[in-house]
């Protein structure tokens, strides 16, 4: 490791965390590393007590191969933890603390480590979600006290950057969500149909953790108006809602052959597997702040169908990547006839190529480094 004062010192989940935000933050700091800029990851020791995560595991399985320092320290329920945190930020002495945010568990440890910071550490909001997606009745409360210790703010969407400014006047810088580079190569379709045991029949799919406001039922109800073509659904992803609710659904239509369930925790081959595999990726969500999946799918070249909310159809309208549906099954239904049409599918791939130069980490690295 370089003896170089460090200037970014980000606080995020990370390895041997699982999930998006913790991929998402190793290429972030290998970018940074990449241009000579020295940084550390200081991870949670705790971030969500067991009693209170609904998924099988919070850790992941997989290898990852970091340039930077990653040290499991942060303790999300501990308060003495947070003042001995604290003490070791400003003992290493960063230019800057990236604080990444997600969920309001994480306002009171921030908030207490950066009140008792030096004042010449700038303390930057890297924001994913700003609003929960699960409503909180003290989330406006516990967001204030992490507004208050941050100096500005970035956000990965206009959308979340919108809402952030509806609660301070500081700095907010909103920008987009990169595009992992170092994902598993893509696969030939056929290939990857073999791999996952499919038949020759067209998939869309859903990809991800399954969550109450993802809007799934909407998805599965428009698999009905598809009875007669020879598609097929995918729902690849851990359940964190009530599989049986979903699974009686599938019943009482009639679904069963047209439905492929698989329900797990989706390491990054899985998902390469899947997205090959496909001719689209759904988003059916009730509400969004931005997606992960919706850069992996331009990684593989997988066009989309989203939700007309804001957070996911931007990119979508932006792009002509794929298509926009308003709200009901059967308007979700007319969208994927119209995307699988082999005309569409070209011309949806084809901007996706255009476009994926723009959702680069050396881009919005470029970008962090100007405030």
């Amino acid at each position: 490791m370089s003896d170089k004062r460090v200037k970014f010192l980000v606080f995020s989940a990370s390895y041997p965390y699982r999930g998006g935000i913790s991929d998402s933050t190793h290429s972030l700091c290998n970018e940074l590393i990449n241009n000579d800029i020295n940084t550390e990851v200081w991870t949670f020791s705790l971030l969500y007590p067991s009693l209170v995560f609904p998924g099988k595991s919070q850790f992941s399985k997989e290898k990852y191969h970091q340039k930077f320092l990653i040290r499991r320290l942060i303790n999300t329920i501990n308060p003495f933890n947070w003042i001995r945190i604290s003490i070791m930020v400003n003992r290493l002495n960063p230019e800057f603390l990236i604080l990444r945010y997600w969920s309001p568990i994480l306002c009171l440890p921030y908030y207490f480590i950066g009140l008792f910071l030096n004042k010449k550490i700038k303390i930057i909001g890297l924001i994913d979600n700003w609003n929960n997606h699960e409503n909180i009745p003290i989330e406006g409360f516990l967001r204030r006290l992490f507004v208050k210790i941050c100096s500005s703010f970035i956000s990965f969407s206009d959308n979340v950057g919108d809402q952030i400014k509806l609660s301070t006047k500081k700095k907010v810088i909103s920008l987009f969500h990169p595009i992992n580079l170092d994902l598993p190569k893509k696969k030939n379709k056929q290939k990857a149909k073999k791999d996952l045991s499919l038949d020759n029949s067209i998939y869309v799919s859903f990809i991800g953790l399954i969550r109450k406001y993802k809007g799934l039922e909407v998805l599965i109800h428009s698999i009905k108006y598809l009875k007669n073509k020879n598609i097929k659904l995918i729902i690849a992803g851990e359940f964190y809602d009530s599989i049986d609710k979903y699974l009686n659904i599938i019943d009482e239509l009639g679904l069963k052959e047209k439905i492929i369930i698989d329900n797990n925790f989706l390491d990054s081959k899985k998902i390469r597997d899947y997205m090959c595999a496909s001719d689209l990726v759904i988003q059916p969500y009730i509400k969004a702040s931005q997606s992960g999946i919706t850069p992996v799918s331009y990684f593989y070249e997988t066009p989309l169908v989203v939700s007309n909310i804001n957070g996911l159809k931007e990119i979508i309208k932006r792009d002509y990547t794929g298509e926009v549906f308003n709200k009901t099954s059967e308007n979700l239904s007319k969208a994927i006839i119209n995307s699988i049409k082999s005309g569409n599918q070209e011309i949806y791939k084809s901007n996706i190529r255009k476009s994926k130069t723009k959702y680069t980490w050396s881009r919005f690295v470029q970008e962090l480094e100007k405030i």
